[in-house]
C-alpha cells in the first residue's frame, strides 16, 4: 500500500509517503506561514524522493484541525483535490490524534494542548492506551484546571506550558512534561492511515473547526 500524508495545520508544513509498511520520503518546511506556497511542491519533492507517481498513490491521509484556520483549510482542499485526480479515499485525523499518536506509551492520561492564543487552548485527553477519553474540544485557560481529570497527567503540545501554569496556580500536583510532538508529523498520519480500516476513508472529510476564524469580513 502506498500512503502520501500531510499537515500544516498548525504552522509548520510536513509531507510523508510510506511504501508497503516502510517510511520511503519525508520534508518539511518549519515556517508558520506560506502554507499555500510550500505544500504543492513538497508534496511533488516527496513524492519524488520515494520513486512514486501520483496515479500510484492507494491513500491519502491529512490533518483536519484543529490548528490554523488557512493551514486546516489549505491542507483539506489540496487533499480533495489531489484524492479526486488519482481516485483514491482520504483518511482525515484530528491534529490532537496526530500529535498522541506519535508520543511513547505512558501509565497516565496524556493531554494534548495547542495554544490557540487569545487566552484558549485546543485540547484533547487520551488514556494510556491511546484511545481518546474526551472530545477534541477549545478551553479558555481559565477553565483548564477544572476540566482536566483527577490526578497523574502527562502534558504534551505547544499549549502543555499554559496548561501546566494552571495547574501549579490551582494546587494541582506537577504534570509530567513532555517536548515530544511539538506538531502533528505526516510520518506519523501516514502510519494511522495505513492501518486504519478502509470504511475510515472518504472523498470529502470535513475540517475541525472548533472556533470561528480570526479574520471576519467587513461590514457591510
Amino acid at each position: 500500500m502506498n500512503v502520501l500524508a500531510f499537515d500544516c495545520a498548525t504552522g509548520p508544513t510536513s509531507v510523508a509517503v510510506r511504501r508497503d509498511g516502510t517510511l520511503a520520503a519525508r520534508a518539511e518546511d518549519a515556517r508558520p506561514q506560506g502554507q499555500a506556497e510550500s505544500l504543492v511542491p513538497l508534496i511533488e519533492t516527496t513524492l519524488a524522493k520515494a520513486d512514486l507517481p501520483p496515479a500510484a498513490i492507494d491513500r491519502i491521509a491529512v490533518t483536519l484541525g484543529p490548528g490554523s484556520f488557512t493551514g486546516v483549510r489549505i491542507a483539506v482542499a489540496a487533499a480533495r483535490g489531489l484524492a479526486l485526480a488519482v481516485g483514491c479515499p482520504i483518511f482525515g485525523f484530528s491534529s490532537l490524534e496526530a500529535m498522541a499518536a506519535a508520543l511513547p506509551a505512558a501509565d497516565v492520561p496524556t493531554l494534548i494542548a495547542i495554544d490557540a492564543r487569545r487566552g484558549e487552548i485546543y485540547a484533547q485527553t487520551f488514556a494510556p492506551d491511546g484511545n481518546a477519553m474526551d472530545e477534541a474540544r477549545a478551553l479558555p485557560l481559565e477553565a483548564v484546571a477544572a476540566a482536566l481529570p483527577a490526578g497523574p497527567l502527562r502534558l504534551a503540545g505547544s499549549g502543555a506550558g499554559l496548561v501546566a501554569d494552571r495547574l501549579a496556580a490551582a494546587g494541582h500536583p506537577p504534570p509530567r512534561m513532555i517536548d515530544a510532538a511539538p506538531a502533528p508529523d505526516a510520518a506519523v498520519l501516514a502510519r494511522l492511515a495505513e492501518t486504519a480500516p478502509a470504511a475510515r476513508g472518504t472523498a470529502a472529510p470535513a475540517p475541525i473547526y472548533l472556533r470561528p476564524p480570526d479574520a471576519k469580513p467587513p461590514a457591510a
